[in-house]
Formats: C-alpha cells, structure tokens, sequence
C-alpha cells in the first residue's frame, strides 16, 4: 500500500498583487496502517525563475520505493520522478527543471529549480514497500468520450 501527502504549489507573477501572500500549503501527514509521511515546508514563497524544494520524510518505514507526483487542475496525476534504492529516475517531461534527491533513509527532496506559471499543481509525495506506479497511475486516469 502507498502512503501519499499533498502539497498545492501556487504560482504568483510578480505582478499580481497576492504575489507575497502565495503558499505551498501542505497536509501536515497521511496516517495509515501506523505509516506516517511529513511532507514540509507548509509554506514557501518563490519568485519566477526562482528554485523551490519540498521535502518528504518517513517515520516510522524506511520503504526504498518513493515517489513524487503532480497533479494539475482537473487532471490526472502525472508522475515526476521515482527514487528507487536511493536513485532517481526523472520521467522524460521533468527532466528539465527539475531535481530529486534521497538525502538520507527515511528523506527524500523535489526541487524546482526555475519556478513557471506551468508548475502551478498539487504535488505529492509517497512511498511504498514495492512498486506503487501503476497502481496509482491506475487510479486516476482520466476516461475521455472515445473511452465510452
């Protein structure tokens, strides 16, 4: 079973007059089956082009299959990057400006490195004994009319 968090990262030209006021708010922990995930910080700010870093910690697993995921409004989830043994994989669409990292058993880090509009999502992350891709990716797809 994946255990999953969710951070919603807003992004602000600096223009817009709610431009010092934008967050990454993130659901403090997913609590399942004596798993918890920390996913942090709850709030960062970033100008355009600027670099921003979210952080996901395992308390109490030290699972060697973990994930970070975005999810834009109204779509699916779409995968970013898979650490495996402590190796990341960038999925071909991510793999500029963006960087991911396991810095220790339990921590593992995305980074956007030159912050657009187009990265305006909810991310998350998760992490999971065994491979969870295809079982989250099944989950959400998204059926269209020819899917009828």
């Amino acid at each position: 079973m994946a255990h999953i968090v969710f951070i919603h990262f807003l992004y602000l030209s600096q223009n817009d007059p709610r431009h010092h006021h934008f967050d990454f708010l993130c659901t403090l922990g997913c609590l399942s089956q004596s798993v918890l995930i920390t996913q942090w910080p709850h709030y960062i700010s970033s100008p355009p082009r600027g670099s921003v870093q979210m952080y996901c910690y395992q308390n109490d697993t030290d699972y060697e299959y973990l994930y970070w995921y975005k999810q834009l409004r109204g779509k699916s989830f779409q995968l970013i990057v898979s650490i495996i043994a402590g190796s990341p994989t960038l999925e071909k669409e991510f793999e500029s400006g963006f960087k991911a990292a396991r810095s220790e058993t339990k921590q593992w880090s995305l980074t956007i490195t030159s912050v657009k509009q187009k990265d305006e999502a909810v991310y998350l992350c998760a992490a999971s004994p065994h491979s969870a891709v295809t079982a989250l990716r099944s989950v959400t797809k998204t059926h269209s009319r020819d899917d009828v």
